[in-house]
């Protein structure tokens, strides 16, 4: 499930955009969501503290184009789940994590050191960034937590005939384990994706970077 939270958090979500010139600035304003400003600045920092995280070096890759668009769509997706959270009054404690995050990148190597000093942030800055993309992270996961879907023995029998010429003389019986956790893992993303569509009619979206 894991795989499934970051194929949602991190795969290209499609927004209507509207066309402005590719900012060129590092403040630049790259999208709105309910009226919060998301500059490019943002999306260079977001990215930076992902290398940091998955200790990839250079920690700072400043992105353009396609590259850069797909960054921001992260962010505003990150930021409509926020949304969602504090529509719903839902609170995440991930003060231990924030912790522990630093700690852990502060003596693997000076990434963090050099991000705050490339984008002039203070550690407050550093952890509220990191807190709201662990927020979401963990909101997300407790989304597809709540959904356990309930296959049915005819769903798995369809399955089976559907696809009966691909399992190569396999009985119905030997397959129909996988067969359930495959209709499961379908189940939950389509309704992920639903969720997904839902908070993009909800919240008010823009995306201003160039197509």
């Amino acid at each position: 499930m894991k795989a499934l939270v970051s194929s949602l958090l991190f795969a290209g979500l499609l927004f209507t955009s509207t066309l402005y010139a590719q900012p060129k600035l590092l403040n630049g304003a790259a999208a709105v969501i309910n009226k919060r400003v998301v500059t490019v600045q943002d999306a260079y920092i977001f990215r930076a503290l992902q290398r940091v995280k998955a200790g990839l070096q250079p920690p700072i890759l400043e992105e353009e184009g396609e590259e850069l668009k797909r960054t921001v769509q992260k962010i505003v997706f990150e930021d409509m789940v926020l949304a969602e959270m504090k529509s719903i009054q839902k609170e995440i404690d991930v003060r231990n994590e924030v912790t522990q995050w630093l700690k852990e990148m502060k003596e693997k190597h000076r990434g963090v050191e050099v991000v705050k000093k490339r984008y002039g942030l203070s550690d407050s800055d550093l952890s509220e960034r990191i807190s709201r993309t662990l927020s979401a992270d963990k909101f997300v996961q407790l989304k597809i937590e709540t959904v356990t879907p309930v296959i049915t023995e005819s769903e798995v029998q369809k399955y089976f005939k559907r696809n009966e010429a691909q399992f190569r003389g396999r009985s119905f019986e030997n397959l129909k384990p996988n067969i359930i956790v495959l209709l499961k893992k379908q189940a939950v993303q389509k309704n992920l994706e639903e969720w997904i569509k839902s908070l993009k009619d909800k919240y008010e979206v823009t995306l201003l970077l160039e197509s």
